[in-house]
């Protein structure tokens, strides 16, 4: 600090206001930095601006607060999405998970009844699990508020579905009741039946084969495409009993009836058919006709005194093969039935601990616990669908695991066998089993305190299956995706969902509570979502995986659906979107990131009304349920206008999918 006395009365201006020091002593500023004052006692001399009084509009003023507001709102958006997609490794958070947190947060999902429920259906009653898909819906469903707050934004448009759309969507939740197809009674073998031509045929083995893709084993396809050869060789003539040919010709049409449901056509009716079916598009599920015709076989071969027949050659393949076109067809229950008869039947042949497999070749061996590991693979798969306990415990189970073996020298009889490469099949049995659990631990036999470590235990485990994976078996999202990846990624983001489900549900139920029992008038009406940066890295980790596991659902179905690839009649397909459709509305619900999730709920339902479209009538009930608690469950009130407008009662344009439809002319039809 220095202080020039030689300068000129011009060079020491007075400051416009005295420094402090001379304000608070009260005495005269003579100005200057530092003022004269202040450099003779050696103190600090410091000017403070002083306070300069302008005139504002109210209206402007009125701006400048609105966009203070938009811009905490976006600011809070951002730290949202950031939350919901940058989480640190999972294993890293598992590992710093806060203890304290796992003795005090108890997080019990309210939707989650360890009785589950009783359904009626065509009179009769059916049990469902707390797992199941249909209670998890019907779960969302009660989310929605029966008289809207009065100071909520849910417009009233937004009530249900008129009396005829309500009754269509109870006759679909009926046992059996998507679909017209009668199931035989006929307690005979007199059956007569149609076969499609040899390159039809072919095409639908290789179809049930390429979206199965080595991850289930139904049948051998080596087996099955020599026989077919030697079935449409003129003169042919077999040296099968008429026991054995039977079982073998429902096998083959069941599986040209699945085939065909892939395919997404109905190449095989006959023209009068066609047209009936025009007439009533409940009998539009593809491979009805080979369906029918097999099932009249099935009931005169195993009716209730040749049960034992289901123990024959080719007949677990059989019982299993007609509980999967169940389960398509919407007889959930009794695809439920048989499945467990499949299950049954390899236990009595001892195919659970590899009985009398010395006395067989290696090839009949490796056929025999392929098909066992598929059968257990989908008695789990079913239970969790819809909430049942486990039949066979893994505690029972001592067969080993399929294996690849040298196959250049076969022994007679087997030189026509093929296997796919074994480590795709047992992938998908580790995956089941780890969803298994989440099932026993989670649903069938609930915590009775905190469930956190529990569900950080099993996502845990899932995460760890899927870093083991392959780099074949991987997603690269900047590739080509494959079948194969999706049916085995599909039962991880699956699992994921099943086992986040409970927290999730808690979040949204806390976030309801809060909205639905606050006033909003005016500035304030836009809702306040939940600010996870308060939340242990623990339940962001899980939130996280749960959220890109319903993304990437979704990513992956939409990546095979512009391939063509999508099995838009199938099961597991539709279901599997359904649910991860419904967790990213809930997680719109709870923590507003619609800007994340819009694009993926758009190629989601997208896939869904191509579905519809076709006669895929179960898909037509869920696009329904989806598109109505999208409108009940929009807390802004605008934020998916452009969603519902596009996909409420189904008047997606078709041109919005990008995908040309499936043209049943390009198929090889029956001669």
């Amino acid at each position: 600090m220095n202080y020039d006395e030689s300068a000129s009365p011009s060079e020491k201006k007075r400051a416009p206001a005295a420094c402090l020091r001379c304000r608070q002593r009260h005495i005269k500023c003579p100005g200057g930095e530092p003022c004269s004052k202040c450099f003779s006692s050696k103190a600090k001399c410091v000017y403070v601006e002083a306070d300069r009084k302008i005139v504002v509009s109210v209206k402007y003023l009125a701006k400048l607060q609105e966009e203070l507001q938009r811009s905490k709102q976006e600011n809070e958006r951002l730290r949202r999405l950031q939350t919901l997609s940058g989480a640190e490794p999972l294993d890293e958070a598992f590992s710093n998970l806060d203890a304290k947190l796992m003795a005090e947060s108890e997080v019990l999902p309210p939707y989650l009844d360890k009785y589950g429920k009783l359904f009626n259906s065509k009179g009769s009653k059916f049990y469902l699990g707390s797992s199941s898909i249909t209670l998890f819906g019907m779960a969302i469903q009660n989310l929605i508020p029966h008289d809207s707050h009065p100071g909520s934004r849910v417009p009233s448009s937004t009530a249900l579905s008129s009396l005829d759309h309500a009754k269509e969507a109870r006759a679909l939740e009926n046992e059996g009741n998507a679909y017209k197809i009668v199931l035989s009674h006929a307690n005979n073998l007199k059956v007569k039946f149609t076969l499609p031509s040899f390159s039809y045929a072919i095409l639908l083995v290789d179809t049930f084969v390429t979206y199965n893709d080595a991850c289930f084993y139904f049948f051998n396809e080596g087996q099955v495409k020599e026989k077919l050869r030697e079935i449409y060789e003129p003169g042919a003539e077999t040296d099968q009993d008429r026991l054995s040919q039977t079982i073998w010709y429902c096998k083959i049409l069941l599986v040209f009836a699945i085939g065909e449901m892939y395919l997404g056509t109905i190449a095989h009716a006959a023209p009068p058919d066609l047209k009936r079916r025009k007439k009533n598009p409940g009998t539009n599920l593809p491979g009805s006709a080979f369906f029918q015709q097999a099932s009249e076989l099935f009931t005169g071969l195993f009716a209730a005194g040749h049960l034992d027949n289901i123990t024959h050659e080719c007949g677990i393949e059989v019982c299993l093969l007609y509980a999967f076109y169940l389960q398509v067809a919407d007889f959930t229950v009794l695809s439920f039935f048989y499945f467990g008869l499949a299950l049954r039947a390899s236990l009595v042949l001892g195919f659970h601990v590899d009985a009398g497999k010395n006395s067989i070749t290696r090839y009949e061996l490796e056929h025999r616990r392929r098909l066992w590991w598929t059968v257990y693979i989908y008695e789990r798969m079913l239970s969790s669908k819809i909430g049942l306990p486990l039949l066979v415990t893994d505690e029972c189970v001592s067969t080993a695991l399929p294996s690849d073996f040298d196959m250049t020298q076969p022994p007679a009889g087997c030189e026509h066998y093929i296997f796919p490469e074994a480590e795709i099949l047992t992938t998908t049995i580790r995956i089941t089993k780890i969803n298994a659990k989440v099932l026993a631990r989670l649903y069938t036999r609930q915590p009775t305190s905190n469930i956190l470590p529990t569900v950080v235990e099993l996502v845990d485990t899932l995460v760890d299956w899927k870093k083991a994976l392959p780099d074949y078996l991987t997603i690269d999202w900047s590739s080509c995706i494959s079948r194969l990846q999706v049916n085995l990624l599909s039962e991880f983001f699956q699992g994921i969902n099943l086992a986040i489900r409970p927290l999730v549900f808690h979040f949204v139920m806390k976030q309801l509570k809060v909205h639905y029992a606050t006033p909003r008038d005016g500035a304030s009406a836009d809702p306040v979502y939940i600010d996870l940066t308060s939340f242990p890295q623990s339940i962001l980790s899980l939130l996280n995986t749960s959220f890109r596991s319903s993304i990437d659902m979704i990513r992956s179905l939409w990546s095979l659906f512009k391939q063509n690839q999508v099995a838009l009649f199938g099961f597991m397909d539709r279901e599997y979107l359904y649910g991860a459709l419904a967790t990213l509305i809930l997680f719109n619900v709870a923590f507003g990131v619609y800007s994340t999730t819009i694009p993926h709920i758009d190629h989601g339902l997208a896939i869904m009304v191509r579905m519809a479209r076709l006669g895929n009538f179960p898909a037509h009930l869920r696009v329904g349920q989806l598109v109505l608690l999208i409108k009940k469950l929009d807390l802004g009130g605008n934020e998916m206008c452009a969603i519902i407008e596009k996909y409420e009662g189904g008047r997606e344009d078709e041109r919005s999918s990008k995908r040309p439809p499936r043209d049943s002319s390009t198929v090889s039809t029956t001669p």
